[in-house]
């Protein structure tokens, strides 16, 4: 499917995320107004920075002050505000695809292995449970149901995932049918390698918040503490110099 986009935001990974995201939902609040284009998006970052400046700018006037710096730099902010904060919302999605895998995974496989075909687990999987992974699984069925092929409908499901790892689960699936390899067993190894990858992700989160917390006692504790020993030796060192 070709996007179509405004020029001034054409061809960037964050461009084709947000059409994707305006395609799947229709209807995006930000900020509590509702946009349902990027088009529309683009207008409201618009009026949010021209009328932040004005109110900044009006401001000065009432209370005699020269208000154009801060009222550039609120342009500025809530021009680019809309955008993080649609930005904050794919990152959501992708996390919490992100932690369902390696559970869905294993149910994937599970349920193969009880003689389940590769459809009917991700059918059980999208009634059985409310979770964004089994959000795709429907959204999969639904899109075969309204005429797109197999392939189309799980290229949709991953774009939408803005989730990597999910993608490489879906090309897994969709080789594993072309090809025939049994897909029971590629389960299981991604399931395996996907619990090594959060293993380790987790590990590097835990090791750089120790080197964060160091840095913290270093500066709240051991800094203050040196500068009590030394207040009381400051006035002497004066004396003698």
């Amino acid at each position: 499917m070709k996007l179509n986009l405004p020029g001034n935001i054409k061809n960037t990974s964050l461009a084709q995320d947000l059409a994707l995201l305006f395609e799947d939902q229709g209807i995006i609040k930000v900020l509590g107004i509702r946009i349902s284009s990027i088009e529309g998006l683009i207008h409201v970052r618009l009026i949010l920075a021209f009328s932040s400046a004005i109110i900044f700018i009006f401001s000065g006037f009432l209370f005699g002050k020269n208000f154009i710096l801060y009222s550039l730099l609120a342009a500025i902010i809530f021009y680019l505000l809309p955008v993080e904060v649609i930005k904050n919302k794919i990152l959501i999605i992708r996390k919490k695809i992100l932690g369902e895998l390696p559970d869905i995974v294993d149910m994937l496989s599970s349920l193969i292995k009880a003689g389940l075909t590769l459809d009917e687990a991700m059918t059980y999987i999208s009634r059985n449970y409310n979770s964004e992974t089994s959000k795709l699984f429907r959204m999969l069925h639904t899109k075969i149901l309204e005429g797109h092929s197999k392939p189309e409908a799980f290229n949709i499901i991953a774009r939408l995932s803005f989730c990597s790892e999910f993608k490489n689960l879906i090309k897994v699936l969709a080789q594993s049918e072309i090809i025939g390899n049994p897909v029971k067993d590629i389960l299981k190894d991604l399931s395996r390698v996907m619990r090594e990858n959060q293993r380790d992700f987790l590990k590097m989160k835990a090791e750089k918040l120790e080197s964060n917390l160091i840095i913290v006692i270093f500066i709240f504790i051991f800094i203050p503490v040196i500068a009590l020993f030394l207040i009381p030796v400051i006035p002497q060192l004066q004396i003698l110099f």
